[in-house]
């Protein structure tokens, strides 16, 4: 029985990205990404809130000064970005970031008592204005500062 000595190689998988993920409708997204440089301490802070069919409805940066670390970059995106879409839109919002820690923080006391405690008693305050729902994406769908 004759064989084949050519190797069958496997098929390949598309590294096609995911898309932004859109909120349902009477909802608005606010995407919030941190961006922190660990060489010279140089962070930034992006938000983006649209509405569900993809329309921004506001988009803003922030240099951030005096910025520890990654975390610290991610929370102060979160705090300015809720603070804006409290400002620009009635809906409720889907709050989005890749950021685990981050969002993990807006549900329970595990920063509380850290050095980033203030930052995430802001969030909590102004999230007691509005209802926001924590989304965890992927950094793919997430470039919002990079």
């Amino acid at each position: 029985m004759p064989s084949s000595a050519v190797p069958i190689a496997p098929p390949e998988k598309e590294n096609t990205p995911l898309s932004w993920p859109a909120p349902d409708p009477g909802y608005v997204a606010l995407t919030v990404d941190g961006s922190f440089q660990g060489t010279d301490s140089s962070a930034a802070a992006g938000m983006v809130l649209r509405d569900h069919q993809g329309q921004i409805i506001f988009a803003a940066y922030r240099v951030l000064f005096h910025c520890n670390d990654a975390l610290e970059a991610e929370l102060h995106a979160l705090m300015q970005g809720m603070a804006l879409a409290i400002q620009h839109s009635v809906l409720p919002v889907v709050v989005q970031s890749d950021s685990y820690e981050a969002l993990a923080s807006l549900s329970s006391d595990a920063l509380s008592r850290s050095a980033y405690g203030h930052l995430v008693l802001e969030i909590k305050e102004l999230m007691s204005n509005r209802e926001f729902e924590p989304l965890k994406i992927c950094r793919s769908q997430n470039r919002v500062a990079d």
